[in-house]
């Protein structure tokens, strides 16, 4: 097997565990990401089936996967690895320069984000938080709801096809200004 050394980065049992934690994760941290960061982990997810949890890509392999620009996929591994989903281990080639890195999708840790939650409602105490779901559009509780009975590449086949349905009665200066909204990393809200 060409790719033998991933299975030693693997973290998970079987694709369903690692469907599930990354489902988990995807819900945690959903009004965090943009569209392209959580298509960033679906794409990791779906080239980490052989050994679970582990892929080995070019940032331009992530990158003309989810249509984005290469400097908009660093920014957005970085933001999810600071999030605690994946983990960037780099690699390096035998000359010396930067290679394909290994990416490792990481377990869900539930006790992790409790006690993070608790550290919060310690310190904000007395501050009244208005609820998270007061202006959020339906679609996101569609797409939330989506999650229990999709598979993750049936999720990111719909947001591509919403996107592109979007820009169906566009011209061409109408879709590069969407493009370029679409690849910038802002909440989703604001892209539109």
């Amino acid at each position: 097997m060409a790719f033998e050394y991933l299975k030693q980065y693997s973290t998970f049992q079987s694709v369903e565990e690692m469907d599930n934690h990354v489902e988990q994760h995807i819900q945690q941290h959903y009004f965090n990401l943009t569209e392209s960061e959580r298509a960033i982990v679906f794409t990791i997810a779906s080239r980490s089936l052989m050994y679970p949890g582990s892929s080995h890509l070019k940032a331009s392999t992530i990158a003309d996967a989810v249509e984005v620009s290469t400097k908009t996929m660093y920014r957005s591994i970085k933001k999810l690895v600071e999030l605690g989903i994946i983990e960037k281990i780099a690699q390096t080639k035998l000359n010396g320069i930067k290679g394909a890195s290994i990416y490792k999708i990481l377990p869900y840790n539930v006790l992790s984000e409790m006690s993070e939650r608790a550290i919060v409602d310690e310190v904000s105490n007395d501050v009244v938080c208005p609820p998270q779901s007061e202006n959020q559009s339906l679609d996101s509780f569609n797409l939330l709801k989506s999650f229990k009975t999709s598979t993750l590449q049936e999720i990111y086949n719909n947001a591509h096809a919403e996107k592109e349905a979007a820009k169906e009665f566009m011209n061409e200066y109408q879709v590069m200004l969407f493009d370029f909204m679409h690849s910038l990393p802002l909440v989703d809200g604001f892209k539109d």
